[in-house]
């Protein structure tokens, strides 16, 4: 298992653990000094994004910040750079 934490200036830390094996992302958590409302909506996005890569997570975070899901502290472009800075450091 792996793990990644991503802060961009003036945001809240939101962090990744998730296993990385053929390019193909599974058991992800995602974590971190934001809110989401509903609260249960973030396990919808992290069964969303389970068994697809890096691109296929692009659009599914893209389709989930677009269904009305209100996040507090975090843009989608924060969770796009979460993802791309996990599968970038070794």
């Amino acid at each position: 298992m792996r793990s990644y934490e991503y802060k961009r200036q003036g945001g809240k830390l939101i962090g990744v653990s998730f296993n990385y094996t053929n390019k193909i992302f599974s058991g992800i958590k995602i974590y971190g000094d934001f809110f989401i409302f509903p609260e249960e909506e973030i396990e919808r996005l992290e069964k969303t994004i389970e068994g697809k890569t890096y691109s296929e997570i692009s659009k599914s975070i893209e389709d989930f910040f677009s269904s009305g899901i209100r996040f507090y502290g975090i843009t989608r472009e924060d969770l796009l750079e979460l993802f791309k800075g996990a599968i970038s450091e070794k």
